[in-house]
């Protein structure tokens, strides 16, 4: 107990969080054991003789959901080796997905857009150049979103300058300056065009604006002044959207607008932040007036190992949320998908992937994984792209039957 100065007030700083529960007991108990024994398993400390950590146990502590993979690309030192940023649509009857591609480090300079396309979801084509030149000394681009309309197949694309300097270690020094946020449209997925440019006051968005159930598109951001939300008047992208600053609790950092959202049946709508803050949990904030306002985003129980989240809605009126549900910083072996039924409390929870993996051509800010997932919902169909060590492009397809 703080001890009572003369002033009858704590001498020490005492900050209070907000707090949210939105696992049940169930689904807490099974993710905080998962935990306890990998991280035992990987510090060589045994429960038992016969001890095979959590993948030998029998049941699973969290069963593994069915998932077809098939690989979008492979990096190799010839097509680069830093592959990262899935982004995965439908469009016109075929499956999308475009991709931040780099030499060998991230956002190095040469860094560029790719998109491939696909009639299955399983089978893809090779991929084609959206913007970018992988002999560009300066300037690195990034995939940041892909949206599909009824005529038109759009992609966001930030590109930065950047370089080297040999006085600092990182993976690069950029000019703050050069921030470019853009739009590139096609009608047939082939011929592409640059459109549409955002004030330069914009940084980062990670996932495509979503339509609201009143019918305006909405998606995080990171701009010059800090994290916001983007609230368009409608539904054209290419609209100059509201926009909606978000404060940062005490310990929270959002520096890459890397958010995700869904609404509920009452309208609410439900934000999932990543915290670079190093916390290892989602960060949530709600919103009941369709996005007017929020609520300032609050800690969750949500385990998360401070790397992009995806959440959305299947057909079935359930609801999800993928990510690296475990809260050990930067560990992303463990890919996971979390449903709920009513948008509030996450009630099962499934492992995608956690194959042994590990990177075979190493680079600046890689890590071993699986990561940043993109899903798209199509029918009883829940596609799920995602790098691989952010060095090869997957993705995976689970009938939502089964889950």
């Amino acid at each position: 107990m703080c001890p009572a100065s003369k002033a009858n007030q704590c001498p020490l700083n005492v900050v209070e969080r907000k707090f949210v529960t939105m696992l049940d007991e169930d689904v807490a108990e099974r993710l905080g054991r998962f935990h306890m024994q990998y991280s035992m398993q990987e510090g060589g400390c045994l429960l038992r003789y016969d001890d095979r950590g959590p993948r030998g146990e029998n049941p699973f502590i969290i069963p593994y959901v069915p998932v077809k993979r098939s690989r979008v690309y492979t990096g190799t030192r010839e097509t680069g080796s830093f592959n990262h940023h899935s982004q995965i649509t439908k469009f016109k009857g075929r499956y999308y997905f475009a991709w931040s591609n780099g030499i060998v480090d991230e956002e190095a300079a040469g860094q560029r857009i790719l998109l491939s396309c696909s009639d299955d979801g399983q089978h893809w084509s090779e991929a084609i150049v959206i913007a970018g030149d992988r002999n560009d000394k300066v300037v690195a681009h990034n995939c940041i979103a892909i949206k599909a309309t009824e005529d038109k197949l759009l992609i966001v694309g930030m590109k930065e300058d950047t370089s080297i300097d040999a006085k600092h270690p990182g993976m690069r020094r950029i000019d703050p300056e050069s921030h470019e946020v853009s739009v590139y449209e096609s009608s047939d997925g082939e011929k592409w065009e640059k459109v549409f440019t955002f004030p330069d006051n914009f940084r980062w968005i990670f996932e495509a604006p979503r339509e609201t159930a009143d019918g305006h598109l909405l998606c995080v951001a990171a701009l010059k002044e800090g994290p916001a939300i983007l609230r368009w008047p409608g539904t054209d992208i290419c609209d100059q959207p509201e926009i909606i600053p978000v404060p940062q609790p005490f310990g929270a950092v959002f520096p890459y607008g890397e958010s995700t959202w869904y609404q509920t049946d009452d309208g609410t709508i439900v934000i999932f932040w990543r915290d670079e803050g190093r916390s290892c949990r989602a960060w949530v904030s709600f919103s009941s007036d369709g996005g007017k306002t929020f609520s300032e985003p609050m800690i969750s129980d949500i385990p998360d190992s401070m790397a992009r989240l995806y959440a959305g809605r299947l057909t079935d009126g359930r609801y999800f949320l993928c990510n690296n549900a475990f809260p050990t910083l930067l560990n992303r072996r463990h890919l996971m998908l979390m449903l709920s039924d009513d948008g509030y409390v996450f009630n099962k929870v499934y492992i995608v992937v956690d194959d042994p993996t590990s990177q075979r051509l190493p680079g600046l800010l890689k890590e071993d994984g699986y990561q940043y997932p993109c899903c798209l919902i199509d029918g009883e169909k829940l596609l799920i792209g995602y790098s691989v060590n952010k060095e090869d492009i997957e993705c995976g397809i689970i009938d939502i039957k089964e889950i």
